[in-house]
Formats: structure tokens, C-alpha cells, sequence
């Protein structure tokens, strides 16, 4: 009998040792936090990414709409296509890295709709005087972690920012 009795102690012990709940509950409640964190800093990464595009589209577009210039490396001016190109990878430079490949500038149809051929989208003209213009900007963001990207579909995400405006009666 003494041997039940030790044996009922020991599985009595067992169930009130209270040793390693602690940890346990940390596990529990650390996923949940860091899921959180990280999702914090995933996404705020992303709106600035979004962010800092539209401003700099903005600023490609001022350029656009003015018929302004930009001065190259070597002070020599710059054709206005490369200006709105420049003035939009110097906005972006503190953030994030546009090539230039990858900003389009284009005149939209008479409805304001893209061109049905892609061969003019595709093509870097800033337009005459009075000509209704597209900037269109795309840049690949990279996420952190496939944590928060596995909700987009995967690791990256192509951001686009475009800006419509008319240029001014300028004189080229």
C-alpha cells in the first residue's frame, strides 16, 4: 500500500509543480507580440516606400508642367524627358532607388486614357506646349519578412505611382 500512496504523491506533485509556467506563458503571448511588431514596421516601411513615390512623381510633375531643365553633374542642361526623370530620383534618393527604366513619361489619349499602343507609353516624350502628359513610376518593394509579404502574395510588391498634368504654354 506504502507503494501507491508514493506513487499518488509524486503524480499529485506532479500536477501542482508550478515550474516552467512562466515560460510558457511567455511563449505564448511572444508570438502574438512580435507577429504585431513586425507587422508595424513591414507596413510602415511599405507607406513610406508609397509615399516618398507620390511626392517624388509630384516633383517629376513640377518639372513637367514648366517646361523647366535640370542641370547634369557637368552643369550642362539636361532634355526635359531627363529632367523629370532626374528631378524624380533625386525626390526619391534618401528612401529608395528608382531607375530610371522604370518612370515613363507619356502622352494620354484625348479621354484621358492611356495609349492603346504600348510601344508610345513606353516611350520617354515630355510633350509640346499645352500637350496633356503622364508620369508613370513603378519601383519593386522588397518586405522584410515573407511574414507580412505572404498576405501580398509574396516577398515583393510592384508599387505604381502616376501623375497627369498639362504642360504650361512654355517655349521650347
Amino acid at each position: 500500500m506504502s507503494g501507491w500512496r508514493t506513487f499518488r504523491k509524486r503524480i499529485s506533485a506532479f500536477w501542482r509543480n508550478d515550474s516552467g509556467v512562466s515560460a510558457v506563458e511567455m511563449g505564448i503571448t511572444l508570438l502574438p507580440f512580435l507577429l504585431v511588431v513586425f507587422g508595424v514596421a513591414e507596413f510602415g516601411w511599405y507607406f513610406l516606400h508609397t509615399h516618398t513615390m507620390n511626392t517624388a512623381v509630384s516633383e517629376g510633375i513640377r518639372v513637367g508642367t514648366t517646361g523647366a531643365v535640370l542641370n547634369d553633374g557637368n552643369g550642362d542642361p539636361m532634355s526635359r524627358e531627363d529632367s523629370i526623370k532626374q528631378a524624380i530620383s533625386d525626390k526619391a534618393a534618401g528612401i529608395m532607388v528608382i531607375d530610371p527604366a522604370n518612370i515613363k513619361i507619356f502622352q494620354v489619349d484625348a479621354d484621358w486614357t492611356d495609349p492603346d499602343d504600348p510601344a508610345v507609353v513606353n516611350t520617354a516624350a515630355a510633350g509640346g506646349a499645352g500637350a496633356f502628359m503622364r508620369v508613370r513610376v513603378l519601383y519593386q518593394h522588397q518586405f522584410f519578412t515573407d511574414l507580412v509579404g505572404g498576405f501580398f502574395g509574396g516577398s515583393s510588391k510592384q508599387l505604381i505611382s502616376e501623375g497627369t498634368y498639362r504642360n504650361e504654354n512654355f517655349i521650347l
